[in-house]
Protein backbone atom coordinates (compact mmCIF):
# COMPACT_ATOMS: atom_id res chain seq x y z
CA UNK A 1 0.00 0.00 0.00
CA UNK A 2 1.56 3.56 -0.82
CA UNK A 3 1.99 6.09 1.17
CA UNK A 4 -0.49 9.16 1.27
CA UNK A 5 1.30 12.63 0.25
CA UNK A 6 0.81 13.42 4.36
CA UNK A 7 2.44 10.44 5.39
CA UNK A 8 5.24 11.08 2.67
CA UNK A 9 5.68 14.84 3.86
CA UNK A 10 6.18 13.63 7.73
CA UNK A 11 8.92 10.63 6.07
CA UNK A 12 10.46 13.52 4.29
CA UNK A 13 10.52 15.78 7.65
CA UNK A 14 12.04 13.20 9.85
CA UNK A 15 15.02 12.27 7.49
CA UNK A 16 15.80 15.63 6.92
CA UNK A 17 15.97 15.83 10.62
CA UNK A 18 17.68 13.20 10.80
CA UNK A 19 20.38 14.47 8.40
CA UNK A 20 20.94 17.55 10.76
CA UNK A 21 20.81 15.78 14.16
CA UNK A 22 22.90 13.03 13.34
CA UNK A 23 25.30 13.02 10.36
CA UNK A 24 27.48 10.29 11.50
CA UNK A 25 24.63 7.40 11.69
CA UNK A 26 23.09 8.73 8.03
CA UNK A 27 26.79 8.40 6.64
CA UNK A 28 27.12 4.83 8.32
CA UNK A 29 23.54 3.95 7.03
CA UNK A 30 24.27 5.09 3.60
CA UNK A 31 27.29 3.29 2.62
CA UNK A 32 25.65 -0.15 3.64
CA UNK A 33 25.35 -1.23 -0.26
CA UNK A 34 28.85 0.19 -1.45
CA UNK A 35 30.25 -2.07 1.21
CA UNK A 36 28.64 -5.22 -0.86
CA UNK A 37 29.72 -4.02 -4.08
CA UNK A 38 33.01 -2.88 -2.58
CA UNK A 39 33.80 -6.36 -1.23
CA UNK A 40 32.72 -7.70 -4.66
CA UNK A 41 35.49 -5.56 -6.16
CA UNK A 42 38.19 -6.81 -3.67
CA UNK A 43 37.17 -10.17 -4.87
CA UNK A 44 37.69 -9.72 -8.25
CA UNK A 45 41.03 -7.66 -8.02
CA UNK A 46 42.04 -10.65 -6.00
CA UNK A 47 41.34 -13.64 -8.77
CA UNK A 48 42.76 -10.78 -11.56
CA UNK A 49 46.05 -10.43 -9.44
CA UNK A 50 46.33 -14.03 -9.24
CA UNK A 51 45.89 -14.50 -12.97
CA UNK A 52 48.01 -11.48 -13.37
CA UNK A 53 51.17 -13.46 -10.90
CA UNK A 54 50.35 -16.81 -13.04
CA UNK A 55 50.89 -14.39 -16.58
CA UNK A 56 54.40 -13.02 -15.31
CA UNK A 57 55.32 -16.50 -14.08
CA UNK A 58 54.32 -18.14 -16.94
CA UNK A 59 55.82 -15.99 -19.52
CA UNK A 60 58.40 -14.71 -18.29
CA UNK A 61 61.00 -16.74 -19.56
CA UNK A 62 59.45 -16.90 -23.33
CA UNK A 63 58.20 -13.03 -23.38
CA UNK A 64 59.19 -9.79 -21.72
CA UNK A 65 56.45 -8.06 -23.30
CA UNK A 66 54.11 -10.70 -21.56
CA UNK A 67 55.64 -10.57 -18.01
CA UNK A 68 55.03 -7.19 -18.01
CA UNK A 69 52.13 -6.83 -18.93
CA UNK A 70 51.55 -9.43 -16.18
CA UNK A 71 53.19 -6.79 -13.79
CA UNK A 72 51.10 -4.20 -15.01
CA UNK A 73 47.89 -6.54 -14.33
CA UNK A 74 48.68 -7.20 -10.73
CA UNK A 75 49.45 -3.39 -10.20
CA UNK A 76 46.32 -2.08 -11.52
CA UNK A 77 44.65 -4.68 -10.07
CA UNK A 78 46.49 -4.03 -6.32
CA UNK A 79 45.22 -0.57 -6.73
CA UNK A 80 41.61 -1.98 -7.29
CA UNK A 81 42.09 -3.85 -4.28
CA UNK A 82 43.55 -0.91 -2.05
CA UNK A 83 40.24 1.25 -3.54
CA UNK A 84 37.64 -0.85 -2.43
CA UNK A 85 39.17 -1.59 1.02
CA UNK A 86 40.11 2.13 2.05
CA UNK A 87 38.01 4.68 0.80
CA UNK A 88 40.30 7.42 1.18
CA UNK A 89 40.33 10.04 3.87
CA UNK A 90 36.94 12.03 3.69
CA UNK A 91 36.59 15.48 4.73
CA UNK A 92 34.05 16.57 8.03
CA UNK A 93 30.61 16.17 7.05
CA UNK A 94 30.43 20.18 8.33
CA UNK A 95 33.25 21.42 6.55
CA UNK A 96 31.81 20.80 2.67
CA UNK A 97 29.09 22.78 0.82
CA UNK A 98 26.40 20.24 0.50
CA UNK A 99 26.04 19.38 -3.10
CA UNK A 100 25.13 15.89 -3.46
CA UNK A 101 22.61 13.91 -1.71
CA UNK A 102 24.84 12.95 1.49
CA UNK A 103 26.16 16.50 2.18
CA UNK A 104 29.38 16.39 0.25
CA UNK A 105 31.31 18.30 -2.34
CA UNK A 106 31.75 16.80 -5.39
CA UNK A 107 34.86 18.54 -5.91
CA UNK A 108 36.41 16.53 -3.08
CA UNK A 109 35.94 13.74 -5.05
CA UNK A 110 37.02 13.93 -8.21
CA UNK A 111 34.51 15.11 -9.57
CA UNK A 112 32.20 12.35 -9.36
CA UNK A 113 30.36 11.89 -5.69
CA UNK A 114 30.94 8.55 -3.82
CA UNK A 115 34.45 8.34 -5.67
CA UNK A 116 36.19 7.80 -2.37
CA UNK A 117 39.46 9.58 -3.39
CA UNK A 118 40.66 12.76 -2.63
CA UNK A 119 42.58 13.25 -5.75
CA UNK A 120 43.68 16.95 -4.46
CA UNK A 121 44.63 15.99 -1.38
CA UNK A 122 46.58 13.42 -2.89
CA UNK A 123 48.19 15.94 -5.29
CA UNK A 124 48.96 18.20 -1.96
CA UNK A 125 51.18 14.76 -0.71
CA UNK A 126 52.81 13.70 -3.29
CA UNK A 127 53.87 17.41 -4.36
CA UNK A 128 55.20 18.35 -0.31
CA UNK A 129 56.85 14.89 -0.18
CA UNK A 130 58.62 15.08 -3.17
CA UNK A 131 59.58 18.86 -3.12
CA UNK A 132 57.53 20.19 -6.21
CA UNK A 133 55.79 23.46 -5.09
CA UNK A 134 53.53 24.91 -7.62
Amino acid sequence: MPLSEEEQRILQEMEQKLREHDRDFVERVSHGSHRLQASRGARWSGVIFLAGTVLLLGSFRSSLALAIFGVLVMLVSALVFAQCLGPGERPPPDSAPADDRYGRHRESYGGRAGSGVDWSEMRRRLRSRFGRRD
